[in-house]
């Protein structure tokens, strides 16, 4: 069949050597047989390893094999518990077809190859029928007989000298042979040698190849290309675009939208003649005096359940998680293993054995993996099922004094005052705008009057359209992540990995007061730490800028007062803004020992030679009695 295809086949051959030109390219390769030399005029080597069953799972799965001489390849021995193994994977073919799909096969591979001409393919001791049983010749004596010239492994330049010295240290087992040499621990796991390796092996031991078998592979069997990782950074294909279920409504409004956690998200709606600054005043005049909404739907959310889930909870979270009522919710942070903060969100109970916790937008994922990672290897008898549910609920945050009467407009028949539905509580199948199965959380990352309302990702639209109609007339408008962040600024409210470093802990922000300290969390004992609780730690504070209304760069130094260059850096700006509720420039920032600083004046080195000088305030700059939080 192959030579009906017009292929030279060299059946009982080896390829012995090549020859190059002058530039080190592939001219020539010659060949040997029992009866002459010769030489092939070629561009391209290719070498196979043999015609093997695809054993990979087998293998992985510690499962053994045997050698077949039949068809001269490892085949698996019996299967492992909860496994089949079946046709050509347990080496049910003949020789006749590894030799036929392997010549078929090398000749599909090449005919793509850009000049190429023509394939030859040379089998070493092959037969021409079917019924024989082939001596496979495996090893291709140098010309010079020097045997560190002679290949096994072309990927990890390992030979037969090297599997050679491994036998004479008194290594016999193959996966001690594999390791010895490094022959299968490249990226093709072995396809092109492990089957030569152990025959030589099994040659230089003096035992059958059937006892000595092949290495395995480990996972993953089939590598990432480079081609792939490198197809991430190319235009458009650079991160992936994920948008929300109310994106074309944005994109109608006009919205500039900007990156946040592969989000798509709207950072303001601009009107005609606008400028940004104006533009973000506005929409902060709506949720400070009236009503506005935002599309809150790419916050993380994960469905946590099960006999176990409030336990589980209990143990990574610093604040106690299973004394919460259902129905109602807790402000929440989580730590690595050495206490600094992982992420914060909001812990909700909406069953005895179910929680929808909440987490910020860049670590939902992160946060999932965390969760996943403590579940199966430190505590697999507990029963937690973890489930991100982030592109199933669609999350609309309506924000205001005006917020009250807005969503008793959608949610009729649902007393959504303050007696009876509180702060940090929780209902799940309330009907909103039509939707039976909605879910509303009163919750509030501005400080002011807030609920959120979380539906099916596909019917935020209808949410969306009923909460402009109610609002109509309290002149409701869409605000974007520019006035989320100027408003939570104002309330002191931190954003994990912007106003936290890597080893910040929750006693840096101020967030000690959450910590339980009659249980134990994940992060606990690092947390207690003596280092982690000096007094010269960076803490959070906020500032403000006086006699200027300049807006501080984000990550600016900040220095001591009247000194003279180089100054010793005291701390920096981690969130900064001007505020139009108190109007003035002002932020947040981490500073060496800064709670017992308050007061006290630092200046802020600009880029083009300027200082502004701050003042050390409370991070809580607006509301600091929360008294708006209930409207």
């Amino acid at each position: 069949r192959v030579r009906e295809l017009g292929i030279p086949l060299f059946l009982s051959s080896q390829v012995t050597g090549t020859l190059g030109d002058e530039r080190g390219r592939l001219r020539r390769v010659a060949v040997r047989s029992a009866l002459t030399d010769i030489e092939i005029e070629a561009d391209l080597l290719a070498v196979s390893g043999g015609h093997d069953p695809n054993l990979n799972l087998h293998l992985q799965r510690r499962g053994g094999t045997t050698y077949d001489a039949s068809i001269a390849a490892a085949v698996p021995t019996d299967p492992l518990p909860g496994q089949s193994i079946a046709g050509a994977a347990r080496g049910a073919r003949t020789l006749a077809d590894c030799l036929r799909d392997g010549a078929d096969g090398a000749r599909a591979a090449l005919a793509g190859v850009v000049g190429l001409r023509a394939v030859h393919v040379v089998i070493p001791e092959a037969a021409d029928t079917p019924d024989d049983v082939p001596s496979p010749l495996t090893r291709v004596d140098a010309p010079d007989g020097d045997e560190t010239r002679s290949f096994v492994d072309l990927h990890r330049d390992a030979t037969v000298a090297g599997v050679q010295r491994a036998v004479n240290a008194g290594v016999r087992h193959i996966e001690h042979v594999k390791r010895f040499t490094l022959v299968g621990t490249g990226v093709e796991q072995g396809r092109a040698s492990k089957t030569n390796a152990g025959l030589l092996t099994a040659s230089l031991t003096d035992r059958p190849a059937a006892d000595v078998g092949t290495s395995g592979s480990r996972p993953p069997y089939e590598p990432l290309p480079f081609a792939l990782m490198a197809g991430r950074a190319r235009g458009e294909r650079y991160d992936p675009r994920r948008t929300t279920s109310l994106h074309a409504i944005h994109e109608a409004l006009g919205a500039v939208v900007e990156t946040a956690g592969q989000w798509m998200r709207p950072s303001r709606y601009p009107r005609l003649g606008e400028r940004a600054r104006e533009t973000v005043a506005r929409e902060c005049r709506a949720a400070r005096e009236r009503v506005a909404l935002m599309d809150a739907s790419t916050l993380g959310k994960i469905d946590v359940r099960g006999p176990d889930a409030a336990w589980f909870l209990d143990q990574l979270y610093v604040n106690a998680i299973a004394s919460i009522p259902v129905g109602h919710a807790r402000y929440s942070v989580m730590c690595h293993l050495d206490g600094s903060i992982l992420d914060d969100g909001v812990v909700m109970r909406i069953g005895e054995q179910r929680f929808f916790v909440t987490t910020s937008t860049g670590h939902a994922a992160a946060v999932v993996e965390w969760m996943e990672e403590w579940l199966q290897t430190e505590w697999p008898e507990r029963r937690v099922w973890v489930t991100s549910i982030t592109e199933q609920w669609a999350t609309i945050a309506v924000v205001g004094p005006r917020a009250r009467e807005v969503v008793a407009n959608v949610s009729p028949g649902f007393d959504v005052s303050s007696a009876a539905f509180p702060f940090h509580t929780v209902r799940r199948g309330v009907t909103v705008a039509g939707i039976a199965d909605a879910q509303l959380a009163r919750v509030s990352f501005s400080g002011e009057l807030s609920y959120e309302i979380s539906v099916p990702w596909h019917e935020a639209t209808t949410v969306w359209n009923a909460l402009l109609d109610a609002g109509a007339a309290h002149d409701i408008m869409p605000y974007g992540l520019d006035a989320l962040q100027q408003l939570r600024m104002e309330k002191g409210f931190i954003i994990v990995g912007q106003d936290t470093e890597a080893l910040t802990t929750p006693h840096d922000v101020g967030l000690g007061w959450m910590v339980d300290k009659e249980k134990g969390y994940v992060g606990r004992r690092s947390t207690e730490r003596a280092a982690n609780r000096r007094d010269d730690r960076a803490e959070l504070v906020g500032f403000t800028v006086l006699e200027s209304d300049e807006v501080l760069p984000e990550g600016a130094a900040l220095t001591r007062v009247a000194g003279s260059p180089p100054m010793p850096i005291d701390g920096h700006v981690s969130s900064s803004g001007w505020s139009e509720t108190l109007g003035k420039s002002l932020g947040l920032a981490l500073v060496r020992g800064g709670r017992r600083r308050i007061g006290e004046l630092l200046d802020a080195p600009l880029l083009d030679g300027r200082v502004a000088r701050v003042r050390l305030v409370s991070p809580v700059q607006y509301d600091p009695k929360g008294a708006r939080r209930d409207g």
